[in-house]
């Protein structure tokens, strides 16, 4: 943390955490606006690369307080918030190379944890989770990809799991519209390497818009500037 400090330069004192504002400071009549979040390191992993040993770090936050640091109430429409570091020596110490400090990921102000650092490349690797949420009987996922283009941590997102079960629409026995569909990440090919990254076979099973999937594989490339893609035709792509 001494290192991540400027990124996350406040310490609350009811809370004995350090926090960052995300969304930034605004002023209307004197009062400060913004979330309150408390951060710790989730994820500290260190790999070999041809330029040398690099400190991948994940961090996670949990809201807890507002822009004048006092305890805040959690909402189910708030999310958590999720920074990555990618570090390099300097002497004795770490200096940062790559940074994203306050980006969002999990739901009701809980960050998401658990995060797993993959070799998505020659000479990438990246962060991975999946987010969830559940709204008035509808359940959808997603994986959170993070992986880094020069100085620069790109997020992108695809969704893996819908189900309107809990609308009463799904039952013992398969009604007309029940829609269940789940994505995994099945492998990751390294027999291919795009824009520096190796793609993913995504593996799709369910029924969704009528339509029934069993074992289907798609696949996701990566993209310099936007990550790894949806794929064409993918079942999930309107959610």
């Amino acid at each position: 943390m001494a290192v991540l400090k400027s990124y996350y330069p406040l310490y609350n004192q009811e809370f004995k955490c350090h926090g960052v504002i995300s969304g930034g400071y605004t002023y209307d009549k004197g009062q400060k606006e913004g979330f309150g979040y408390c951060v710790k390191i989730d994820r500290q992993i260190m790999v070999r690369t041809s330029k040398g040993m690099r400190l991948y770090i994940m961090v996670t936050g949990d809201l807890e307080f507002d822009a004048n640091g006092d305890r805040t109430l959690k909402g189910h429409a708030l999310s958590g918030l999720a920074g990555m570091f990618i570090l390099k020596p300097n002497g004795n110490y770490w200096q940062v190379e790559s940074a994203s400090p306050d980006m969002s990921a999990g739901a009701s102000g809980y960050g998401l944890h658990d995060w797993k650092l993959l070799k998505l490349g020659p000479e990438k690797w990246g962060f991975v989770n999946e987010h969830s949420d559940l709204h008035q009987g509808y359940f959808e996922s997603g994986f959170i990809i993070l992986s880094s283009v020069g100085n620069s941590i790109v997020d992108s997102f695809i969704n893996s799991e819908f189900s309107n079960a809990g609308t009463g629409l799904c039952g013992e026995e398969p009604l007309p519209a029940c829609e269940d569909i789940d994505v995994k990440i099945h492998s990751i090919d390294k027999s291919k390497v795009v824009s520096g990254y190796y793609p993913l076979q995504l593996i799709v099973n369910g029924s969704i818009d009528g339509k029934t999937y069993k074992n289907v594989i798609y696949t996701s490339y990566f993209n310099a500037e936007k990550g790894y893609q949806v794929p064409d035709n993918y079942p999930l792509e309107r959610w």
